[in-house]
């Protein structure tokens, strides 16, 4: 803690600890965005520590010092933190495989438990505790092993643990030592809104032409998300003239080549825009009538994708899985099919499309999102003392 010098009141220090930052790409970066600066309009006096390649943000001071999370890295960091003032309150953004070494990075978790046991107020939140034992590869077992022990190490000196959807607890509860628990802290939009019609109207026309609809996918799909989006053009576009497809984001343009490579009769309804600015991007997606989002583990309160989608007030149909919390299922701003069942995703389209369904569904959107992932509703219980 700190004396503001203007006004004589005391500021609290905050550090916040994240594998990624902006510029740099990811859903953990843009999270911490949000992070940063509603801890700054609450008055703290900010830090992040985080990798190479993070920039200079506005009211918050963004330290590179954790570099590539080698050891000395982490010495380094150990220095700079000890020159403020302790106990120092420091937030954890927890996914193990974003801290290198291909996500069997030791170092870094025995480094935050050093600093819990300085005396240092370690808090966490939990985006993903460990890969499964099977998946991926063949160093997957190995890598699952390793994580598990990783994400214990971090948990037992935690003061605080959050977890991003309800579906980590099962698989956190045995690593946390009594009496804590982990709480559920949803993620908030990732995009800021940039209000401006004649520009969301300039995209929608530049996109949808002459198609009546436009429908965009936002984010990178995966195997299972890429598989289930080809299955839903093919059959959209096979049953009707009026719409065009969207690719958004990153990546965004080697998908809707694949796509247009399966679905050659298709190939002009099938777009793409690449990786856009944070307006910009806001304004693609306000142009879309609806989203399509398939996820293998369902729909979650971890999927920024959709929840960004929601805070533009844009429907989305998507997939009810093994991760889905219930109130998915209780909302008119998406509509749901079974993750097993992707093939019916183009069914979805057809239902958020009707008019005025399709109004019902922007409304409940942007209630949905008002009443679980605001950040004003969502990061009160994080910042309260």
């Amino acid at each position: 803690m700190v004396t503001d010098g203007y006004a004589g009141a005391a500021v609290k220090i905050w550090h916040l600890v994240t594998p990624e930052y902006p510029p740099l790409l990811g859903g953990v970066s843009e999270h911490s965005r949000v992070l940063a600066d509603a801890a700054a309009q609450r008055g703290r006096e900010v830090h992040v520590w985080t990798r190479n390649g993070a920039f200079p943000a506005p009211h918050v001071d963004v330290h590179t010092a954790l570099g590539a999370f080698s050891p000395a890295d982490l010495a380094r960091t150990d220095a700079d933190l000890d020159r403020f003032p302790g106990p120092r309150e420091i937030l954890v953004q927890w996914v193990p495989h974003g801290f290198g070494y291909r996500g069997m990075n030791v170092h870094f978790p025995r480094w935050v438990a050093s600093r819990a046991a300085k005396g240092d107020r370690v808090d966490v939140i939990v985006h993903e505790p460990f890969v499964d034992y099977f998946g991926g590869s063949l160093t997957q077992p190995a890598r699952a092993i390793v994580q598990r022990y990783m994400t214990r190490m971090v948990l037992r000196r935690a003061r605080r643990v959050w977890m991003s959807i309800p579906g980590w607890e099962a698989r956190l509860a045995p690593m946390l030592p009594d009496p804590l628990s982990a709480r559920v802290l949803p993620i908030s939009g990732t995009v800021p809104i940039d209000c401006s019609p004649e520009a969301v109207a300039h995209v929608r026309q530049h996109l949808a032409a002459n198609a009546r609809f436009l429908v965009g996918s936002f984010g990178t799909a995966g195997a299972y998300g890429e598989a289930a989006l080809l299955h839903t053009i093919r059959t959209s576009l096979g049953r009707r003239t009026d719409l065009a497809f969207v690719c958004i984001g990153r990546g965004s343009e080697e998908l809707a080549r694949r796509l247009q490579a399966d679905l050659p009769a298709h190939a002009q309804a099938i777009l793409a825009t690449g990786v856009l600015d944070s307006p910009v991007l806001s304004h693609h997606l306000s142009a879309c009538d609806m989203l399509v989002q398939p996820y293998v583990d369902g729909v979650s309160g971890r999927r920024t994708t959709t929840i960004t989608g929601l805070e533009h007030g844009v429907p989305v149909a998507t997939t009810h899985g093994m991760l889905s919390e219930p109130f998915w299922e209780n909302t008119e701003a998406v509509v749901t099919v079974p993750a097993a069942a992707p093939q019916q995703m183009a069914d979805a389209v057809d239902i958020l499309l009707t008019p005025e369904r399709n109004t019902r569904a922007r409304s409940a959107a942007l209630a949905l999102y008002s009443a679980h992932f605001a950040p004003d509703v969502v990061l009160e219980l994080l910042f309260r003392d």
